[in-house]
């Protein structure tokens, strides 16, 4: 655990790597020190990379879902779609045959068919 005399120490090393006064025992113990801190801020960072991993399983998850129900969503889109086509189609051979068979009346009876809905 860091503390105090322990800052002091660091700072002290530092202090005199600068200076250019450092020892190699004094290099080692700086060292030491250096990867004691890196240390202590992976111990500390360590719950919020594993919180951060779990949270970018979790949605690519939910990205792998939503993916797939965008597909089954685009397939489902395109057979109303297709739906549609033939409805219109259906719908335009209808008005034609209504039209034929009004004209046909119109011709037998010599009289206009009264309006009809369309």
């Amino acid at each position: 655990m860091w503390d105090t005399v322990k800052q002091q120490q660091l700072n002290e090393l530092r202090r005199r790597e600068q200076e250019g006064t450092l020892t190699d025992e004094g290099r080692q113990a700086l060292e030491r020190l250096l990867s004691q801190i890196e240390q202590a801020g992976w111990a500390t960072l360590q719950p919020a990379l594993e919180r951060m991993r779990q949270e970018q399983k979790r949605l690519q998850e939910e990205f792998g879902q939503v993916r797939a129900q965008n597909a089954v969503l685009a397939a489902l889109a395109a057979q109303q779609e297709d739906l549609l086509a033939r409805a219109r189609v259906q719908l335009a051979g209808l008005f034609g045959e209504h039209e034929m068979l009004k004209t046909e009346y119109e011709r037998v009876t010599g009289q206009r068919l009264a309006a009809s809905p369309s």
